[in-house]
C-alpha cells in the first residue's frame, strides 16, 4: 500500500485528507514539521505532501530540510495562494513533482498521488538496478583481471595467442573502468 505523509498547519485539511484517502493509502498526517521528519524516519513514505504557507516553515523550506536524509519520497506542494516565486522555489529548491492548488479535487489528487508513488517505486528500482550493475561490473572486472593474469603467466597458450588474449582482456578491463573509452 502507498504510504503518504501530509504536513499542513490546518487540522481540518488533514482531517479531510485522511477521510478522503484512508481506504486508498496508508495516510500519515501532522501539523508539526519535526513530527513529519520523525514519520519519514519511521515509515516507508512514498509521497510527501506539504502545504506551502505555514507559520514556522514553508513547504519549500520543509522539502529542502528533508532532501539530504530523505531524497526518495516524491514531493508535492499544496497551496491556496498562487505565488509564482513559490512555484519556482518549489521546483528548483524543493524538487517537487507537482504543485497543486487548494481546494484540491479528490479524484485528481488521488491520481497524482498514485502517479507519484509509481515514480517513487521506479526510482527505487532504478537505484537497486544501478547498485547491482556496479557490483556485477566490479566482479566482472576482477574475473577478467584474473583470467588476464593467468593468460600472461601460463605456458598453456602459445605466445601469440597469449599476447592476443591478454591485450583483449586488458582492453575489456579498461572499458569496464571507463565505458566511454574505445574498446
Amino acid at each position: 500500500m502507498i504510504h503518504v505523509l501530509y504536513l499542513d498547519d490546518e487540522e481540518h485539511n488533514l482531517t479531510a485528507f485522511r477521510a478522503a484517502f484512508r481506504r486508498d493509502f496508508h495516510v500519515h498526517v501532522t501539523t508539526v514539521p519535526s513530527e513529519a521528519v520523525r514519520m519519514l524516519e519511521e515509515h516507508p513514505i512514498d509521497v510527501v505532501i506539504s502545504d506551502q504557507k505555514m507559520p514556522d516553515i514553508s513547504g519549500v523550506e520543509f522539502f529542502e530540510m528533508i532532501m539530504a536524509d530523505h531524497p526518495d519520497p516524491v514531493r508535492m506542494l499544496l497551496t491556496g495562494h498562487a505565488d509564482i516565486d513559490a512555484v519556482i522555489d518549489a521546483i528548483n529548491k524543493g524538487r517537487i513533482y507537482k504543485y497543486i492548488s487548494k481546494p484540491w479535487n479528490e479524484a485528481e489528487l488521488k491520481r497524482l498521488v498514485e502517479e507519484a508513488a509509481e515514480l517513487a517505486r521506479a526510482r527505487s528500482r532504478s537505484s537497486k538496478l544501478n547498485e547491482a550493475y556496479s557490483r556485477n561490473l566490479l566482479a566482472l572486472r576482477n574475473a577478467l583481471a584474473e583470467v588476464r593474469d593467468a593468460c600472461q603467466s601460463e605456458s598453456v597458450l602459445p605466445q601469440g595467442t597469449r599476447e592476443s588474449w591478454t591485450g583483449t582482456l586488458g582492453r575489456a578491463i579498461r572499458w569496464i573502468e571507463d565505458p566511454e573509452s574505445d574498446f
